[in-house]
């Protein structure tokens, strides 16, 4: 539901274009709010808890920096301080509380090893927190940003997939460079060149694995492909196929309107593109988003979160 404010905005946005009464009827049942941070000034830390890109966290005794498994520490990309965003964009996000987002080997482009926190306890004891001592930054060499404190606007937005977008697109580009496509939010859309993402998301977290680059398939074509793989000598290949993603498909084929539903739950708790004054650049200058499934987001339960790169 959209708050008064917004209404009021999509109100004046769509008066300002001439559309008919069902596309305005339908902009109006789709709209949806988020919020999206702008860089305010370098960070200089003499707050501790506010929201920022990059830098140092201010972590509290319960939070470890984390590390990977070859002993090198994640980058730190935001610290969001719920208190100060301007309304809950969903009603399972807290009021109170920091969420922490750091971030791994961004290579291949999806599901990128990255860790989410959530602190909602004694602000006194958060502390500006340096990297662990002794260890290395991973891909360091592309990951010397620069801190910025942030602030936050709530915007209004529209669902990325779905002919809607199309239609604007097509018909009121103005409009839909208004609406669509807005990165740097908090619980804002994802970018629709990269496909369904959440899709992706929903398959890696949900024991699909197999079917992340095969759901659309039928089974004579995994069929097809396990003979061509064994033909090459790619027997182990060949197996994988046999024996896991074509069962995972047919019973996905045989459940498919469940599955499509749950992997709507999916949506961009933080998404981020590559800030030039923060000496950010994602592959080609894409946007890097973090997806959390709202029943898990309804649990504070950050376990499960997933990342994707989207870049051309």
């Amino acid at each position: 539901m959209l708050q008064p404010p917004l209404k009021e905005e999509l109100t004046r946005i769509l008066e300002e274009h001439s559309l008919g009464e069902e596309l305005k009827k339908e902009i109006n049942q789709e709209a949806q709010a988020a919020i999206q941070f702008h860089l305010d000034h370098k960070e200089n830390y003499e707050r501790v808890g506010n929201s920022r890109i990059a830098g140092y966290p201010d972590l509290p005794p319960s939070i470890e920096w984390p590390c990977n498994s070859n002993g090198e520490y994640y980058t730190f990309i935001a610290q969001i301080n719920l208190s100060e965003l301007p309304f809950s964009p969903f009603e399972g996000l807290s009021h109170q509380g920091i969420l922490y987002f750091f971030l791994g080997l961004d290579e291949p482009a999806y599901d990128i090893d990255h860790k989410v926190f959530y602190y909602n306890g004694d602000s006194s004891a958060l502390k500006k927190t340096l990297p662990p001592n002794g260890k290395v930054e991973v891909c360091a060499e592309n990951r010397d940003f620069t801190s910025y404190a942030i602030s936050f606007q709530p915007i209004l937005t529209l669902p990325s997939e779905g002919e809607l977008g199309d239609i604007l697109l097509d018909q009121y580009e103005e409009l839909y460079e208004l609406l669509y496509e807005h990165s740097d939010t908090v619980w804002g859309q994802h970018q629709s060149f990269a496909g369904n993402t959440r899709r992706d998301a929903y398959l890696r977290r949900n024991g699909l694995e197999g079917l992340l680059f095969n759901w659309h398939k039928s089974e004579s074509q995994i069929h097809q492909e396990a003979e061509q793989a064994m033909h090459r000598g790619s027997t182990e290949y060949a197996e994988q196929l046999r024996s896991e993603v074509l069962p995972q498909l047919q019973e996905y084929q045989a459940n498919r309107k469940k599955h499509d539903q749950a992997s709507e739950n999916w949506h961009v708790l933080l998404s981020v593109s590559s800030l030039n004054e923060v000496g950010m650049c994602w592959w080609d200058a894409g946007y890097l988003e973090f997806f959390i499934d709202q029943r898990d987001l309804k649990n504070l339960d950050f376990t499960r979160t997933y990342v994707n790169l989207a870049t051309s």
